[in-house]
Order: structure tokens, then sequence, then C-alpha cells
């Protein structure tokens, strides 16, 4: 050890809040598109993904997860088919009443 060295649980923590982190390509590219489904950056979601890991709480506790972009249209989509169907089956009804 270096005679100006101190022990690592001596030193001061400076925790910056910045951490460089290489990963392989493909687990960025796979974050990166978890991110975007779930419409938050890729950093919101690598912090979010990390505190959960941390917590031991895996359903991402008391803050819930917002909704992708893709399930809100599909979720719109899904209810104006309902509402379709439903209009149909009154005309339908209708018509065979009468």
């Amino acid at each position: 050890m270096a005679a100006n060295a101190e022990p690592l649980e001596a030193r001061e923590p400076s925790h910056s809040g910045r951490l460089l982190l290489r990963m392989p390509r493909a687990l960025h590219a796979d974050l990166a598109k978890r991110s975007d489904a779930e419409g938050v950056s890729l950093n919101q979601f690598i912090v979010a993904t990390l505190s959960r890991a941390v917590s031991g709480d895996e359903q991402g506790g008391a803050e819930p997860r917002p909704m992708s972009s893709t399930l809100r249209i599909e979720l719109i989509v899904n209810a104006v088919v309902v509402a379709i169907a439903a209009a149909t089956a009154i005309a339908l009804l209708v018509v065979a009443w009468g």
C-alpha cells in the first residue's frame, strides 16, 4: 500500500450521482427498448430498475410505473372495437324487434 493511501473504509464517501458504466451492446439495446416502451428516458428507467433491485421491491413499490404509449393506444383501440360491437348488437336487436 502506498504511504499516503488510506484504507477504503476510512475514506469519506464522495458519491456525485454520476456513474460511467460499460455493458454489452445487446443489454444496452434491450434497456433502451424497455425505456422507450415505458415512455421514460433510459437514465430514468435504469435508475428506477436499480432502485427496485436495491430495495428488494421487484414490483416497483409505491410509485406506479408509467403506462407505455403502445399500451395506451392498444387500450383505446380495444375500447373503440367494443363500442362498435355494442352499437352493432343494439342495431341488430332493434331491427329484429321491429
